[in-house]
């Protein structure tokens, strides 16, 4: 039997301003270590990516999940405080080949 979940991506919010080097590290690992508990439940949940702004004080972390409520709880878990969860739709631009970047100047 196959799940029909259907499975969206979740981008988190992190404010950073009052976390140190070591304490960033820390909850980085106690996220990535939620995630695999919450598989490990049973819960459906992908981390994507991290991206951090660190001059902005902002971490962005992508997540597939079941819903943003799954996101929040390994969020909760690993004690890293969220902004906000927004639900987001992902796409890549079209390859363009070089020589069609070289032809659009003439």
């Amino acid at each position: 039997m196959t799940d029909e979940t259907h499975l969206g991506l979740y981008l988190v919010e992190h404010d950073l301003r009052d976390l140190s080097p070591a304490q960033l590290a820390s909850v980085h690992r106690a996220l990535g270590e939620a995630v695999r508990r919450e598989i490990r439940r049973g819960g459906q949940i992908r981390y994507v990516q991290r991206i951090d702004a660190l001059e902005e004080h902002r971490c962005l972390c992508l997540f597939e999940a079941a819903g943003p409520e799954v996101v929040r709880r390994v969020n909760d878990v690993a004690q890293f405080p969220l902004a906000r969860v927004v639900a987001v739709l992902s796409s890549a631009p079209a390859a363009t080949p070089i020589a069609d970047l070289e032809d659009d100047g003439q």
